[in-house]
């Protein structure tokens, strides 16, 4: 239990005069009285507490240990459960919201003390939210003062086009002659493209897909269904390789013969829809909420530039951080036969 002031007091008091009776043996016990009282009474005027706030300042709803309930947080709070005007609720649903809130402020202030925006990850994440959403806050909003012009928005649009490109389609056969192919098991590579040519020259002259399956040996792939798909489809299929040949085809065209690891491969476009990037005016909404993403991006990474300007960061030794937006560089640690430095400091304003 905590001592009373007078009974700490008069030990004080007791202390004292202990030192005072002693004054033969202990020439500096006076000196050293004063300046024992001195700094007792200076500890007394530093650590006595203000006098508490007993009368709730005009704005807020209550006092938790001096910390205030914003009277617009608990309109808003009590609007937002009850569904109504904070005018329309009733006595009972405004004490209920307000002892939520004071609830909730009661475990804010707990948690701080347990040093959690330290210790629990969760509430650290949730803490660098809750700043990039104020940061963003103002970016996000479109209201008269902040929205961006049409100037600034077409500019958006033209430096990312490829952002509103509507997805092409096609309706491409993969034709492959599997190596050892037709009516010879010791086929070589070279073979095999020789015929892969003499076909593609025999389909550019109105050759049949299945004379030439039929005479030269070529099988379906597997890898196209021979009807029309999304270019994104396409390109699962083909394989990457193979779509950017196909791509490039228009109309009934038929590719050059391409060597992949299941044997030669020979295009035929059927139907070819070319991507096409979509009108301005048809995705300017799209346009505005990219636009507006990107620049709360940016004030993301200035509002971080602040911050790294204004503090002092040590890396531990062998510990190298990546320029702000990108990956760390490959081959950034410390080579093993280096002796690392015992800290790294960075430089205020280094990304």
């Amino acid at each position: 239990m905590p001592q009373s002031t007078p009974l700490i007091r008069s030990r004080i008091l007791a202390r004292i005069a202990i030192a005072f009776a002693h004054r033969p043996q202990r020439q500096l016990a006076l000196p050293g009285a004063g300046v024992v009282l001195g700094l007792l009474v200076a500890a007394a005027g530093l650590f006595h507490r203000a006098p508490p706030v007993i009368v709730v300042p005009p704005g807020y709803a209550a006092l938790v240990n001096q910390k205030g309930i914003l009277m617009s947080d608990f309109i808003s709070q009590t609007e937002s459960e009850t569904g109504k005007s904070f005018a329309q609720t009733s006595r009972a649903e405004r004490a209920r919201v307000l002892r939520e809130l004071v609830d909730e402020e009661l475990l804010v202030q707990r948690a701080l003390v347990l040093d959690l925006p330290e210790n629990n990850i969760e509430v650290r994440a949730t803490i660098v939210a809750a700043v990039d959403a104020q940061v963003k806050a103002p970016l996000l909003a479109h209201g008269p003062a902040n929205a961006p012009t049409d100037a600034e928005l077409r500019a958006f649009y033209d430096a990312n086009r490829s952002q509103y490109t509507t997805s092409g389609t096609m309706t491409v056969h993969d034709l492959v002659l599997h190596i050892g192919g037709y009516q010879n098991a010791d086929q070589s590579i070279g073979q095999a493209e020789t015929d892969a040519a003499e076909a593609v020259y025999q389909l550019r002259s109105g050759q049949s897909i299945d004379y030439i399956m039929e005479h030269f040996g070529f099988v379906d792939s597997g890898r196209s269904d021979n009807a029309s798909q999304l270019d994104f489809a396409a390109k699962l299929h083909l394989g990457a390789m193979l779509y950017a040949i196909a791509a490039k085809l228009g109309d009934g065209e038929v590719s050059e013969p391409a060597l992949d690891t299941d044997g030669v491969h020979v295009l035929v476009m059927e139907r070819r829809q070319p991507p096409e990037v979509a009108d301005f005016s048809a995705v300017r909404q799209r346009v505005l909420t990219d636009y507006s993403q990107a620049e709360s991006r940016r004030a993301a990474l200035d509002n971080l530039r602040l911050l790294r300007s204004q503090a002092r960061i040590l890396l531990a030794a062998g510990q190298v951080e990546a320029p702000a937006g990108a990956e760390a560089p490959a081959g950034a640690e410390a080579p093993a036969h280096t002796a690392a430095p015992a800290h790294t400091e960075v430089p205020a304003q280094a990304e």
